[in-house]
């Protein structure tokens, strides 16, 4: 995954040098998000905890200068009145534009905070939703007599999608001289799917006990195919929910709005203009979107794309 940096106003590496003098207080935030360094591994982003929170801190400057600079630009031709303090005249806008950039420069923040975990989210989406079909296709190769290295090599080239990626690092690993158990203990610790995790586990501590290695997998893949019809279950019990709120969002709410408006109307110091039916369209149309978006979400990682 290539290096990248969120709401980045410069390229990432010119980022990394001018955030230098902010390694101090990138050190400070960082102590405050105690598990970056862990999501910054796990999403694969090549940046120490104190270097993406120095990174943050320059990035929530430069918006404060940029958004405030810009706002006050836009407010002074409409708001140039001035008030006096302490004998001088301060623009108004001022004041205002200063609270403008700072709260969008701490929302940004704050969506810079978040970003590693939402990569890690993204990943881990990838991961599971081949897992099942990947499992199934390791066991039929290990009970038709191919070695274990073989079978991680035709996962890591069998178009599995991010779960290829990461069996090919444990290929790799071996292909470099490492043995199949510590290449196995590496994707184990640095992958965010604990599915994988569990399942990865269990191969190794079979492989140290001497176990049959067809067994642990049949017995893996019967477990995650008992997960994936719970998963599924309760996806179905959530989308009875959804639907409802998306009836009501789509046909009631504006159905009752556009009479509500009407009946205002008809009062004679209330003027209804078509701005509002306007603006009732678009929060209808926004709400579906965010329903939308919320069906998405809900939809389990092990059920495939």
């Amino acid at each position: 995954m290539a290096k990248t940096i969120p709401f980045s106003i410069l390229p990432p590496l010119v980022m990394l040098r001018l955030s230098t003098p902010f390694r101090g207080i990138g050190y400070k935030i960082s102590k405050a998000f105690p598990y970056m360094k862990l999501e910054l591994r796990q999403a694969e982003m090549d940046f120490e905890a104190e270097e993406y929170a120095a990174i943050m801190s320059l990035s929530f400057v430069m918006y404060l200068i940029l958004l405030t600079g810009f706002s006050w630009v836009m407010l002074s031709r409409f708001r140039p009145q001035k008030f006096i303090v302490g004998g001088f005249k301060v623009p108004e806008a001022i004041p205002i534009a200063i609270t403008i950039g700072l709260i969008g420069a701490f929302l940004i923040f704050i969506q810079m905070s978040m970003y590693p975990n939402l990569q890690i989210k993204k990943k881990i989406r990838g991961i599971e939703s081949n897992l099942v079909f990947a499992l199934r296709t390791m066991l039929v190769q290990i009970k038709s007599g191919i070695s274990l290295f073989a079978a991680l090599d035709m996962i890591a080239k069998g178009g599995f999608g991010q779960l290829s990626k990461e069996f090919g690092k444990a290929v790799d690993m071996i292909n470099t001289g490492s043995s199949q158990t510590v290449a196995l203990q590496n994707i184990a610790t640095n992958n965010p799917s604990p599915y994988v995790r569990k399942v990865i586990w269990q191969v190794v501590n079979g492989m140290k006990a001497g176990g049959d290695i067809s067994d642990i997998l049949s017995e893996s893949v019967s477990s995650m195919t008992r997960e994936q019809e719970i998963e599924i279950q309760r996806y179905g019990n959530s989308l009875r929910v959804l639907s409802l709120m998306y009836l009501m969002v789509g046909i009631i709410m504006p159905a009752l709005g556009i009479t509500f408006l009407i009946v205002l109307g008809s009062f004679p110091k209330i003027v209804i203009t078509q701005i509002m039916f306007w603006g009732l369209l678009g929060l209808v149309v926004v709400m579906e979107f965010m329903l939308v978006g919320m069906i998405k979400s809900k939809r389990p990682n092990l059920i495939s794309a």
